[in-house]
């Protein structure tokens, strides 16, 4: 059986989700090989991204730029405006 990874992986924290399992399923899919994985909390309007680099958080003013999709960008919270 060959396993599919994708390149990018999503998660938007609901309200019955559990922050930290969301973290904990981002590293999953890090260790598996997928290359970036964006948790977007919509409480906190940030996005923690989960990448070869260090976990960093993003705030609503900044841009949501996936190095898996060249040329794209858009505001965080353009982005959570629409979620």
């Amino acid at each position: 059986m060959q396993l599919f990874v994708p390149d990018l992986a999503i998660e938007i924290a609901s309200k019955t989700d559990r922050f930290e399992s969301l973290l904990a399923k981002a590293y999953r899919y890090r260790e598996c090989g997928t290359k970036e994985v964006y948790v977007f909390s919509i409480a906190t309007r940030q996005v923690f991204v989960c990448s070869q680099h260090p976990v960093t958080a993003m705030g609503e003013s900044e841009e949501f730029r996936p190095e898996q999709i060249p040329g794209f960008s858009i505001r965080i919270s353009d982005l959570l405006a629409m979620i």
